[in-house]
């Protein structure tokens, strides 16, 4: 019986499929990452590839969300930013060094708590550095001003506090979602003002 070669037709399906379906590929084994990918990657270095405007994207609105759940006092969205080994340490001097560490899930978000001193703020990011350090891995160095209010006492009125904020951070990728492994947060300056009654028309 003669028999067939189909090396030619197979050359000529892969190359009709291209980078497509090369694309495809990765896009199945990112998805499925091993449970102890990011670790590796973060203790050995093995991997390095240049992030995606995807992943940087991300986690620029990770930086958003966590700013809005501050905002609002927001422990249930509060709590899905972290890992559950997050760390986080607040009020590290300027250079990032001292200040109190929260180490796991649970002392990160009851840091939080801290937010019912004031009673309405505005966070605003600006200024982030985002740099893909493997497939699962990120870092990140980011600056947010924070206008804080504190309710008036019976020996002072209602202040404004506004600060200069520096956040350095560690991302990892989990399930496909990028979270908070490592924050930092110093604050670098501050100035106190009284606060002015907003005249609403009822």
């Amino acid at each position: 019986m003669p028999t067939t070669d189909f090396a030619p037709e197979r050359r000529r399906m892969l190359t009709m499929l291209g980078t497509g379906a090369a694309v495809a590929g990765l896009g199945a084994l990112a998805t499925a990452t091993p449970a102890n990918a990011a670790s590796e990657e973060l203790s050995t270095g093995a991997y390095s590839p240049a992030g995606s405007a995807e992943d940087e994207l991300a986690i620029n609105r990770l930086l958003e969300t966590y700013l809005f759940a501050v905002d609002t006092k927001d422990k249930t969205v509060f709590r899905t930013l972290f890992t559950d080994d997050a760390t986080l340490t607040v009020m590290a001097h300027p250079d990032g060094t001292a200040g109190i560490v929260k180490s796991g899930i649970e002392a990160v978000v009851a840091n939080l708590d801290g937010a019912a001193a004031w009673g309405y703020s505005t966070h605003v990011t600006a200024n982030a550095y985002i740099r893909v350090t493997g497939r699962y891995t990120a870092t990140g160095d980011s600056h947010a001003t924070a206008q804080l209010v504190y309710p008036a006492t019976a020996t002072a009125a209602e202040t404004v506090v506004v600060r200069g904020i520096r956040y350095r951070d560690e991302y990892v990728k989990t399930l496909g979602v990028w979270k908070i492994r490592k924050r930092v947060f110093s604050p670098l300056w501050q100035y106190n003002g009284t606060a002015v009654q907003i005249a609403y028309p009822n």
